[in-house]
């Protein structure tokens, strides 16, 4: 039940209450009117059948004195007296007819009984006056006599007791509404107090009511609202009802979710954000470090730049010299010019193997690509030196779409690496890979450790196994494989081999994908 439906209720109970009350006030007022009217008229009534009754008597006394001492006033009180006596019935009849107006035709039979009164009274006058007409002594025995008569048989029987009938049912009416007085009094007086008492109970009831109702609502609210303010959105406030305060709490409930909603979006762009900063700063991280080591790189490729070309320069300018010194037979500069050319040679292709590398890396690599059949040169390359390699294939063919003088490198430089440092039995496996084929140069020698492994592809870098047994090399040979086989789309990696040695695998695709192509 919605609250505006409550305290119209409540209003409207309160409102009845108070006009239940003014209601019973004002039937109250009427009845008590109506009673003290009743018995005022009854006692009017009362009062005038005793001024009507002295007055009759004083009458009859008058004629009594009449016929005893004889006129003295001429008639005028007895004329007086009459005027009295019908003046008292009728105000006897007028106050009747205001009984019968108030209590209904009940009092009808009074009126009947005062016109057979009146009617008697006038006959007791009409007898006394032929009576006393006319000029007669106390003596005379027949006006005593008809007097006699009169006093006995019409006013002390029949009169006496009409007026003592009158004056007993007046008194009786005075003491019948009286108590019906009493009787409504003590009726007004019940209901006062059990309309009082009820109005009392039902005003404090309805409003403890409506005040435990606005109470347990506003509780909940006033709790549920400093909750949600204090950071609890999942809380919600319990609603049961369709009041106004129960809709107050559904959009409080919903603000809180919605606020919960925003929150854990807001939440979930921080972390997002903080996860985009980590991951950035890492990435920065990651590129400071990149750039420390190309710098470390570009320092050591300048060290190592210009130690690999110290060698060969000196060497081409320390045959020059020689061959500048003094003369010498034909063949001698023959030998010294085959020296400074093998030298130029070692440097040209120290220089060329460095600017790949440095292509590859800046992503300009350029490679003359086309369409080969890789068998043929895998097996070529396994006959080429005296430590043959054995080519282990189910392929009759392996069409590529490469550089084939770069594939050939690469595979040389692993050829040659496996020739050097790795043991006597090599093996060259070609197999189908998906989207591609995989190439495994294997060798049974003491392979490499782990750390070796993870820098073998950087520039100028060789091996514990390289670098004790063998001084020639520049430590190019792996970076230059693995930007070849990059430049075409593929990969290559060192794993170790089953049963010990090292295989450098390359996988390499149908088609190549590449940066750079001329």
């Amino acid at each position: 039940m919605k609250l505006e439906t409550r305290l119209s209720l409540f209003f409207c109970f309160m409102l009845a209450l108070t006009i239940s009350g003014a209601l019973l006030s004002v039937w109250s007022s009427r009845q008590a009117a109506f009673y003290l009217k009743r018995l005022d008229l009854a006692t009017q009534v009362y009062s005038a059948n005793l001024k009507l009754s002295s007055h009759t008597y004083q009458l009859f006394k008058q004629f009594g004195d009449v016929l005893i001492v004889g006129r003295r006033d001429n008639g005028a009180r007895k004329e007086e007296l009459i005027s009295l006596i019908r003046a008292d019935i009728a105000v006897v009849r007028d106050l009747i007819g205001q009984e019968i107006d108030l209590v209904g035709e009940n009092e009808i039979e009074e009126l009947a009984a005062l016109s057979a009164l009146e009617l008697q009274i006038e006959t007791i006058f009409t007898e006394l006056l032929s009576i006393t007409r006319g000029d007669f002594s106390g003596d005379d025995a027949s006006n005593w006599e008809k007097l006699s008569t009169i006093l006995e048989s019409e006013i002390d029987l029949d009169f006496q007791e009409r007026i003592e009938a009158a004056l007993a049912e007046e008194a009786e009416e005075v003491a019948e509404t009286r108590a019906s007085a009493d009787r409504m009094l003590s009726l007004m007086r019940n209901l006062s107090a059990l309309f009082g008492g009820l109005a009392f109970l039902g005003s404090v009831g309805s409003f403890l009511a409506l005040r435990r109702f606005l109470e347990k609502r506003m509780t909940a609210l006033s709790g549920g609202a400093m909750r949600m303010s204090n950071g609890d959105l999942a809380h919600r406030i319990k609603t049961d009802g369709d009041d106004e305060l129960t809709a107050l709490a559904r959009t409080l409930n919903e603000l809180a979710e919605k606020v919960g909603q925003r929150e854990a979006t807001l939440r979930s762009v921080n972390e997002d954000l903080e996860q985009t900063v980590r991951d950035r700063t890492i990435q920065l991280e990651k590129l400071l470090e990149d750039v420390r080591y190309a710098e470390a790189n570009r320092k050591r490729l300048m060290a190592d730049v210009s130690h690999e070309l110290r060698t060969p320069l000196t060497v081409i300018r320390g045959e020059a010299d020689i061959a500048l010194r003094g003369e010498k037979e034909p063949e001698a500069y023959r030998d010294a010019l085959n020296v400074v050319r093998d030298a130029a040679a070692h440097t040209s292709r120290l220089v060329d193997d460095l600017l790949f590398v440095a292509r590859h890396e800046a992503g300009e690599t350029r490679l003359r690509i086309n369409k080969r059949d890789i068998v043929p040169m895998i097996e070529a390359l396994a006959g080429a030196s005296s430590r043959n390699a054995q080519v282990v294939t189910d392929l009759n063919s392996a069409s590529l779409q490469c550089d084939e003088g770069r594939i050939r490198q690469a595979l040389l430089i692993l050829l040659e690496n496996a020739r050097q440092y790795g043991g006597s039995d090599i093996v060259i496996r070609l197999d189908p890979a998906p989207d591609g084929y995989r190439i495994a140069v294997e060798d049974n020698g003491p392979g490499m450790t782990d750390a070796d492994k993870q820098n073998a592809f950087q520039r100028f870098f060789r091996g514990s196994n390289a670098a004790e047994r063998y001084g020639d090399g520049a430590g190019l040979g792996l970076p230059v494989a693995k930007s070849i086989i990059e430049a075409h789309g593929g990969k290559i990696d060192l794993v170790d081999r089953d049963g010990g040695g090292l295989s450098a695998v390359i996988m390499l695709p149908t088609r190549a994908s590449l940066r750079a192509v001329s």
